[in-house]
């Protein structure tokens, strides 16, 4: 097993041991984890590039672990995510959670990052499947930190949700291919491209595609919008990383592996053996891009956003070719940086000012014009105004999509990011011209919720400036 690997899956254990000091010595708790997700993100900087299968052998499982490009991108993504998460959650659990809850809170906040690594660093079908379990089982109390009805419907709905689907459609679709190429490693060597079997292989395409919900794919997105009950932090992470984004890696891995780059172009040229996903992610990224801009909670608002970015994502992994799938990567990091800035700014409105409308935020949003400037650059930043790090990821798509001649993804891309300036926008405009805004008490933002919010408005605008490099070393694997 590789120690690099070894040690990432590991250290959120030892985040949990540090647990104990939440109540009585909370600095000194707050010292203790930002080292070691800061140590995290150094290792998974550190860990090689490789195809290489890592295992560890329990007798009755074998789970494998590789660390190819995809996984290390993602890897380092999640250290980032986890960083920020564990700043503003310092001082988020201090206001908005009861005191007893706050060590449960981070027990499972690390638990989450835990399944997350193992989803990431995945070798084969087997080892995601039981870490995606884990995932949906681990996160599911965080849903209800909140300790009401709503949350506790939430959290069943979430978990009936995935785990249906897994049971339904993923564990079928795994023994559908161990069954048709005798094997589930992640191995360009192994893939269903070598048989030619369409029929079959469009049957077990089908199969992913719905039983990997946390890609939102219609009819499996409702529970993304029901999760939002839950504290800021948590529908933050489960937007940019631990939920959505690790379908996304999941999914990558299928099509670069199980089914082969090649081949997977060869099936979505025909609309019957896989090319009816564009148009399946079409109309769930338009119908929740309108949806977002009816509804009048800043929560749901943004959580429909994010039906919309994974069905592009999916869509630009299904071209499959290597401008397509560096585009869905590019569009994974800068949507996850900014998704959860947003979330971080909701978080603001509803745990300090008590603000969950729209037309509340509307009338806050004079008063805290520095926090509306954050939310403007994000938001445009996901519709993908040029230079800011969204629009990277969108422009390939697009470059992508024509030179397929996907031309019906590009209509539903321009389409839905226009139906995205909508709904950005009142807020924003509301923020910088309103002439005679309505009187709010100015309240404090504690320090730690301030600086999280910068440091990833500071890490995507990073991005932008990096992103030849980026874009390059990438390239280098694809």
């Amino acid at each position: 097993m590789s120690p690099y690997i070894s040690l990432l899956i590991l250290l959120p254990f030892v985040e949990i041991l540090t647990g104990s000091l939440a109540r009585s010595y909370k600095k000194l708790h707050e010292a203790a984890i930002f080292i070691i997700s800061f140590l995290s993100l150094v290792i998974s900087i550190s860990v090689p590039i490789s195809t290489q299968i890592y295992f560890i052998d329990f007798g009755f499982v074998k789970l494998k672990f590789m660390c190819d490009v995809y996984s290390y991108f993602f890897g380092i993504l999640v250290n980032i995510v986890w960083i920020l998460t564990n700043l503003y959650s310092y001082s988020y659990s201090s206001i908005s959670l009861h005191r007893h809850k706050v060590n449960h809170f981070f027990k499972y906040l690390s638990l989450s990052i835990f399944a997350v690594f193992g989803i990431c660093y995945s070798g084969d079908l087997v080892t995601s499947f039981i870490f995606m379990t884990l995932l949906t089982l681990i996160t599911s109390p965080l849903i209800t930190q909140n300790g009401t009805k709503e949350s506790a419907r939430a959290r069943n709905w979430y978990l009936a949700t995935h785990l249906s689907a897994s049971i339904l459609f993923f564990a079928p679709a795994i023994f559908c291919v161990w069954y048709t190429i005798g094997g589930l490693e992640f191995s360009r060597l192994n893939s269903l491209g070598y048989l030619q079997n369409d029929t079959a292989s469009a049957i077990i395409l089908l199969l992913f595609v719905f039983g990997i919900s946390k890609n939102c794919i219609f009819p499996f997105y409702k529970w993304i919008i029901k999760t939002t009950v839950a504290p800021t932090p948590v529908s933050g992470l489960l937007h940019s990383v631990a939920a959505v984004k690790s379908g996304s890696i999941v999914m990558l891995k299928i099509v670069v592996y199980t089914f082969g780059a090649g081949y997977m172009q060869h099936l979505t040229s025909s609309f019957f053996t896989g090319g009816w996903i564009f148009y399946l992610c079409g109309a769930t990224a338009l119908y929740a891009a309108w949806k977002a801009w009816k509804t009048k909670i800043v929560k749901h608002r943004f959580a429909y956003s994010t039906i919309s970015q994974l069905s592009y994502i999916l869509s630009s992994f299904m071209i499959a070719t290597p401008l397509a799938i560096t585009a869905g990567t590019l569009h994974i990091i800068s949507h996850s940086i900014c998704k959860i800035i947003l979330f971080y700014i909701a978080g603001i409105f509803s745990a300090v000012y008590g603000v969950h409308s729209t037309g509340d935020s509307a009338k806050l949003a004079p008063h805290i014009k520095f926090w509306i400037l954050c939310l403007a650059f994000c938001g445009a930043s996901i519709i993908g105004f040029p230079l800011l790090p969204g629009s990277f990821g969108k422009d390939y798509m697009i470059i992508a999509d024509w030179k397929t001649h996907h031309y019906a993804s590009i209509l539903f891309l321009i389409v839905g990011s226009v139906i995205n300036v909508l709904y950005i926008y009142p807020i924003v405009k509301a923020g910088f011209f309103t002439k005679n805004p309505i009187p709010v008490e100015k309240k404090r933002i504690p320090l730690t919720m301030r600086m999280a919010i910068i440091i990833g408005i500071l890490i995507a605008i990073s991005m932008s400036i990096f992103i030849n490099q980026i874009v390059n070393f990438f390239n280098l694997y694809v």
